[in-house]
């Protein structure tokens, strides 16, 4: 028995794994609440517009909003996501850091709400099962309310002063940056992070909460401006528009309105990632856009979400007009400029996706970005109109891609960057990574695809003659079958081309029952790292190893030997 090596990529893909599924429990627990911040904007705008009883009744309303419902409603959400019941829980432990701060809690909720769901998810685990038959209900109510108020003295004691610290401190830290115009740094790690996607993380986990903070004193905050501002995002699309080739074009012209007016910043990250000389586009734009605010001296009276024209000057003072527009303007001319000098100057610039490989018995296709709320919505609509010209019924659906529930009969089509996240949420449905899903061609091709693929049905492949195997399997583990997935195209095609129909596909190892019947290909890399069973085995150096498919499907089993 061979012993697998220690894979530290494999290590590290999966400490990025739980970085970004970290920060999207983040952003998770803001994203369902921002109806609840878009209310309160406007409650704080019409405030100035009225006199007497009925702007004291607004001050109160738009008071109680930010101080008790929101950090009540973000709790219960942290506390949700963990564990279902967990929400009530969360909404009465975090009363206790309420009662002696004057501050918004919005932070002491996000640290609130998962303590509670981790509490009650290990209570359910070890506790629960134990408990006798007919007192369960009995047992849940009265553990929930326990344990909500121990968490709700503990809030009260130490966790609410904590985060009162901890806010305290950052806040003297972005006002020493505020008081020397040096704010404009922090556009160095947040506009490379959004490309990640992680800007909800940003906005919605660290710069909302204490923009928050600095509006309930000075009834604007800045803060509001870094993340959301839409100019680096445009400069970039405006490059692509005027100076890439004429596919890119009709993408970023779409991309441009949808960014401007929509505010999903998700649909530029793609074009940013097509080169990474394009990240000092975005962050000389943020970072422009950021010093024209700060001499200025503007801010939102709100969180502007999404981070649209519209939103962000309906959340701005009107004596802040000309400041905020004049900083939108100028980072998006920035990085305009730059990004128009990295793209003239690439001579081999990159294709926006990758090959779209081979789909088989496809009943739903679910389209996933990283908070399933704005790209992946759009493409499912345009996939659904290109299944409707096509005549054919299968359900599109979009989501986040932390959402996503593994099923064979499923297409998950998601961006190149969140790949390895598709592969890890979804290891034995078919994959397609896209760079932009606003790009028809790449839908086209799927469609194509599907079309051939109800060809093909009423007309299965046979066993070729040359062949004395059911079925040819390329195996692949830890989900990882991008190669694999190659191959099994370039096989087929190989097959043809000889006159050859046998049936091909991709196994995960774990799940392989040993055949004789059926021959396994796999890389020399791979039998080192894994132990493989006793079966038929073609070991080659490469998946695509053209030579050796050539040699097997002309009848020469010279190179099949067991494991």
């Amino acid at each position: 028995m061979r012993r697998p090596k220690r894979s530290y990529a494999k290590e590290a893909t999966f400490d990025l794994l739980k970085i970004k599924r970290f920060g999207h429990y983040l952003s998770g627990m803001i994203m369902p609440n921002v109806s609840v911040f878009i209310t309160w904007g406007i409650i704080t705008t019409l405030i100035q517009y009225f006199q007497g009883p009925l702007q004291q009744s607004f001050i109160e309303m738009d008071h109680l909003m930010i101080q008790f419902l929101l950090p009540v409603l973000i709790a219960y959400t942290g506390g949700r996501l963990i564990e279902k019941r967990a929400g009530v829980v969360a909404a009465i432990a975090v009363i206790g850091m309420l009662v002696d701060s004057e501050d918004p809690q919005i932070l002491g909720a996000m640290v609130i709400g998962p303590l509670a769901g981790w509490n009650v998810f290990l209570f359910d685990k070890y506790i629960f099962p134990r408990v006798k038959a007919g007192y369960e209900m009995l047992v849940r109510n009265f553990s929930a309310g326990i344990i909500g108020m121990l968490l709700g003295y503990l809030s009260l004691v130490f966790i609410g002063p904590f985060i009162a610290g901890v806010t305290q401190q950052i806040s003297l830290l972005v006002g020493w940056l505020i008081q020397r115009n040096l704010l404009l740094l922090t556009n160095i790690f947040i506009e490379p992070l959004k490309v990640l996607f992680l800007n909800n993380t940003l906005n919605h986990g660290i710069l909302t909460p204490l923009g928050i903070e600095q509006t309930e004193v000075a009834g604007t905050s800045l803060l509001f401006l870094i993340e959301t501002n839409p100019g680096p995002g445009l400069g970039v699309l405006l490059a692509f528009i005027l100076f890439s080739r004429k596919e890119l074009k009709a993408s970023a012209s779409g991309a441009f309105m949808i960014q401007l007016i929509g505010g999903i910043h998700e649909i530029y990250f793609p074009f940013v990632l097509l080169n990474t000389r394009l990240f000092a586009a975005v962050i000389f734009g943020g970072m422009s856009g950021t010093l024209v605010f700060e001499l200025f001296q503007v801010g939102l009276k709100a969180p502007a979400s999404p981070g649209s024209i519209v939103t962000i000057l309906a959340n701005t003072p009107q004596d802040m007009l000309l400041g905020v527009a004049c900083g939108i303007t100028v980072s998006t001319l920035v990085s305009f400029l730059l990004a128009a000098f990295v793209i003239r100057k690439d001579q081999t610039k990159k294709e926006i996706s990758e090959k779209v490989t081979k789909v088989t018995e496809v009943q739903k296709i679910l389209f996933a970005c990283d908070a399933g709320m704005g790209s992946s919505a759009m493409g499912a609509s345009l996939m659904r109109q290109q299944l409707k010209k096509s005549g054919l019924a299968i359900p599109v659906d979009y989501t986040s891609i932390y959402r996503v529930q593994d099923d064979p009969h499923l297409l998950l089509i998601t961006q190149n960057e969140l790949k390895h996240l598709a592969e890890f949420q979804a290891p034995h449905a078919q994959i397609v990574t896209i760079g932009n899903f606003l790009d028809q061609s790449e839908y086209t091709k799927v469609l194509a695809l599907l079309t051939d693929e109800q060809e093909n049905d009423a007309a299965p492949e046979q066993l070729g003659e040359k062949l004395p195997y059911q079925k040819v399997i390329f195996l692949y583990a830890d989900g990882v079958r991008g190669s694999q997935t190659m191959a099994v195209q370039a096989f087929r095609n190989l097959a043809e081309k000889h006159n050859v129909r046998v049936d091909v596909e991709k196994q995960p190892l774990d799940q392989v029952i040993a055949d004789q019947r059926n021959l396994y290909i796999v890389t020399a890399n791979f039998t080192a790292e894994n132990v493989l069973p006793e079966c038929p085995l073609l070991v080659v150096e490469h998946l695509i190893a053209t030579n050796k498919y050539e040699k097997l499907l002309r009848g020469d089993l010279s190179d099949v030997s067991d494991a």
